[in-house]
């Protein structure tokens, strides 16, 4: 029996024979010539475009006498920068760039028009792919090269856009990280192709896997080039691990930094000792040049080096003098307008509680936004006004403290306020011109007629300001209810209902009485974003004798917003006499938890009115209680103030940071218990991984 011949197997096609690419190049040669000739074209007339333009706009020449510039007079012209697409140097690398891809690709439209193809389908194709893998690795490497050069020149965009926020400047970054991310792709599929030939050819395996490693390393380089740089720019990098936060920047004041409108100059003339107060000073200007992405501009001088510097500011600034360390502020082109803060008043001294030694304090972040807040008032002190007609706080010469508000009118006028008393004479009364707000601050008894028409024509004429600080009155013998204060008409013109009740509000901290509640911010005001909520983390106030002031929706136009209520558990109640024993409810009283006592109006987004139902919550009665620092009313009332002038409130909680002294533990109290076995557990782990490792690799090779 004669055995079976073999069965003839068909040939394989040739590997990655079914590439389109390939094929084309392989089948239409003198097309895809044409292709290249074509683009090769394209690519002359691209350079010698950019030739004309690198050429054609160089810049003339400097005169022979150029003009000296004094680099610290701030009302110098500010030097124009060019923008990074039009710097002729620019398109003069464009047209290198594009005449070497020229070449390229001219050299591959000759290959494949004049050169005779191959004899066989392999050679064809073999020579097809070392085509494509030539003239697009090439085209690859010249889009990554001029990308890589169009980056390095256009860097300057990078700070621009993270950090100026400038969103123009985007396409600066964008532009060359695409050629780059372009030119890798394009390298990529070059390659593919030739892999089929990297088993026969060691020339073109050595090409594929050396292009290969290439574009990987370029991908992981670029990668982390942009993530560095984003990260450099987004990300602080500082972290402060102080438990007081000494470190840390005021939420507020970064916001008031980036909401600059008008660039800053500040000259720091520190003297280079390289102390803890001098590197707190140092740290905080630099921050405040970060945060404001540049609008606000630090220069460290030194008295001893910088003499030449020194004397231009002293020609222009009279403030700054031999031997004068401190912060100068300026504005470019308005000489007017400068401030300079000796070194001493960024620092402050406390007394420490019950005796003790007292606190240096650092004060440097609010001394700083303080200044520039009054600079950006041109030095103007807005003039604040309070009645003094119907027996309000007196403002100077009261020896009763509940009825003085002194410590009030230094805290505001420390603040940069001008704080006047206002005395209604005459038959025609009327507000200063120069009110920047007016405030009414616990009268005992009712305005008079005229006094309150005065104050309606200043709200309603002339788009005032109004603060009512207006509590209960102080129950006498012959005064058991609420004395309204002549207010009440004007107020409801602005939805604002001032109640004549007495308010109780019973709390579970039977220390708390009931004529003096706790207040927190409504949830209305902080859905609202109002800047003065935003202020403060919490507010704790003491209002003896508060009254209710209810938000209205009367008048269309004015926005009137809850901003201060009770919070008791034993809820709130009203009375309209005051009771003979007021920690007893009556049967008939509706208590509540919450009682508004506090409300702001807005007119088109800008503040008109705030009224909060309690006066003596910044009588130097209560001040006193808090010793040197000022209480928390007085920050919500300059707080307020700032609101009502549509100026940003200076940040709170910022200018009391005490230096301490970290010491460390005793002997006694350190656990060494890890210090002595963390060292073998670790070890042991070491050894039983190896071994483990060890064990499965024999089990293998067995």
């Amino acid at each position: 029996m004669q055995p079976t011949p073999p069965v003839p197997v068909p040939n394989a096609p040739a590997p990655n024979s079914g590439n389109p690419v390939v094929e084309f190049v392989r089948t239409q040669r003198q097309n895809a010539g044409s292709v290249l000739a074509g683009l090769a074209v394209v690519l002359l007339a691209l350079a010698g475009y950019m030739a004309v333009k690198g050429f054609r706009d160089a810049p003339a020449p400097a005169p022979d006498k150029p003009q000296v510039e004094n680099p610290l007079d701030p009302e110098r012209p500010e030097s124009a920068k060019p923008v990074a697409g039009t710097k002729e140097g620019d398109f003069r690398w464009g047209a290198i760039a594009a005449l070497s891809a020229f070449l390229v690709a001219i050299g591959g439209a000759a290959r494949l028009l004049v050169s005779l193809p191959r004899t066989t389908e392999s050679q064809q194709r073999a020579e097809a792919r070392a085509v494509i893998l030539a003239v697009g690795g090439a085209l690859a490497w010249e889009l990554i090269a001029t990308g890589g050069v169009f980056f390095y020149r256009w860097s300057e965009s990078i700070v621009n856009w993270l950090e100026k926020g400038q969103e123009e400047e985007a396409r600066y970054v964008l532009i060359p990280v695409l050629m780059i991310a372009f030119g890798a792709a394009l390298g990529l599929a070059a390659i593919t192709p030739a892999r089929a030939e990297e088993r026969n050819n060691p020339s073109i395996r050595k090409l594929v896997y050396g292009t290969n490693l290439g574009l990987t390393a370029l991908v992981l380089f670029v990668v982390l080039v942009i993530a560095n740089v984003v990260f450099a720019y987004r990300v602080s990098n500082k972290i402060d691990m102080t438990g007081s936060g000494f470190y840390s920047m005021s939420p507020r004041t970064e916001e008031f930094l980036r909401g600059l409108d008008q660039p800053i100059e500040a000259y720091a003339i520190l003297p280079g000792q390289g102390s803890r107060v001098e590197s707190d000073l140092r740290d905080v200007l630099t921050r405040f040049q970060e945060t404001s992405r540049d609008k606000f501009r630090v220069r460290f001088l030194s008295p001893v080096s910088s003499t030449a510097d020194l004397a231009e500011l002293k020609a222009n600034y009279p403030p700054v003098q031999d031997g004068e360390l401190g912060v100068l502020l300026t504005f470019p082109g308005d000489k007017k307008r400068f401030s300079f803060i000796p070194v001493e008043e960024f620092f402050t001294t406390e007394p420490g509680p019950r005796g003790e030694t007292p606190k240096t304090v650092f004060t440097g972040e609010g001394r700083l936004v303080k200044e520039l807040l009054f600079l950006a008032d041109n030095k103007q002190k807005p003039k604040v006004y309070f009645t003094q007609s119907s027996d309000e706080l007196e403002l100077a010469g009261r020896t009763d403290p509940e009825r003085a508000a002194t410590r009030l009118r230094t805290f505001l006028e420390k603040n940069y306020l001008d704080v006047q008393p206002l005395t209604f004479e005459g038959e025609s009364p009327k507000v200063p011109d120069d009110c920047a707000v007016l405030v009414v601050a616990d009268p005992q008894k009712p305005l008079d007629p005229k006094y309150v028409d005065a104050v309606r024509k200043y709200m309603t004429e002339r788009k005032g300001r109004l603060v009512v600080l207006s509590g209960a009155t102080l129950p006498g013998p012959n005064l058991r209810k609420v004395t309204p204060t002549g207010l009440e008409p004007v107020l409801a013109q602005f939805n604002v209902g001032l109640s004549d009740k007495y308010l109780f509000a019973l709390s579970a901290d039977r220390r708390i009485p009931v004529t003096s509640p706790p207040v927190e911010f409504t949830q209305a005001a902080a859905d609202a974003k109002n800047p003065i909520v935003r202020l403060f983390r919490r507010i704790s106030i003491q209002m003896p004798l508060p009254r209710e002031v209810n938000a209205l929706n009367t008048t269309p136009g004015m926005t009137a917003t809850p901003l201060l209520t009770t919070d008791t558990e034993g809820g709130a109640w009203l009375a309209d006499e005051f009771p003979a024993n007021p920690n007893v409810r009556p049967a008939n009283a509706v208590a509540v938890r919450r009682r508004t006592v506090g409300v702001v109006v807005a007119e088109g987004g800008n503040g008109r009115v705030a009224v909060y139902g309690n006066g003596l919550m910044v009588c130097d009665a209560l001040a006193g209680q808090f010793g040197a620092e000022s209480p928390p009313a007085f920050d919500l009332l300059g707080a307020t103030i700032d609101w009502l002038r549509d100026r940003p409130p200076v940040p709170q909680g910022v200018e009391s940071k005490a230096y301490a002294v970290y010491a460390l533990p005793g002997a006694k109290t350190i656990d060494g218990t890890r210090l002595k076995y963390m060292p073998v557990i670790f070890g042991l782990i070491v050894v039983v991984s190896l071994g483990l490792g060890t064990w499965v690799i024999r089990r293998q090779q067995a």
